[in-house]
């Protein structure tokens, strides 16, 4: 009887350990497919290579009305996006490469080394058709009555961080003439 106790103990061992092995086998298979990523950012290309990310919209209570959006744009070298205007305040950060960025209409104010905190002195730009290019560390920011055209303007990508507190419900640009009231479909939002 001892030997029988043996032997049942022992393929009761190894039906144990192949279990598990199966176990395991399935835990791994499970692991090594990566599972989808819920927070993943869409990339909305707004012109041919000009792209954007909008990483969050969230309501402001100290700006009622107006929701914040932090975002970041790539412009491929040469690349340029359409004469728009965007429906409230917008800062833009250079991180990488050369970005141009020309007034159509407005005012707009420049930092040069913002990135490193500087804090001026600001370059005002209000003549129609002045284009200024920015470097890593510069800042431009303005107002939703201005209305400009960007590109990249180096031979790399320019990559630019914004922030961008606008009016809630609308869209985050507008091409030049388009109502401010009416979002049309297919605009980022």
């Amino acid at each position: 009887m001892p030997r029988q106790m043996w032997r049942i103990s022992l393929v009761a061992l190894i039906g144990l350990l192949a279990a598990g092995a199966l176990l395991g086998a399935r835990v791994a298979a499970q692991d090594a497919a990566p599972p989808p990523d819920p927070a993943a950012i869409t990339v909305v290309e707004l012109a041919p290579g000009v792209t954007a990310e909008v990483f969050a919209g969230v309501p402001s209570d100290r700006a009622p009305g107006q929701t914040l959006y932090p975002a970041r744009f790539v412009f491929d070298p040469g690349a340029e996006i359409f004469p728009h205007s965007h429906p409230g305040t917008v800062a833009l950060g250079v991180a990488e490469g050369r970005f141009s960025w020309t007034l159509v209409a407005g005012a707009a104010t420049v930092l040069r080394g913002a990135a490193r905190g500087a804090t001026g002195p600001a370059e005002e730009i209000t003549t129609p058709g002045t284009e200024v290019i920015l470097e890593p560390g510069d800042a431009i920011y303005y107002e939703d009555d201005v209305v400009h055209t960007a590109r990249g303007a180096g031979e790399e990508p320019a990559v630019v961080l914004g922030t961008l507190l606008l009016t809630a419900g609308e869209p985050l640009l507008m091409e030049a003439g388009m109502d401010m009231g009416t979002p049309s479909a297919g605009s980022a939002h």
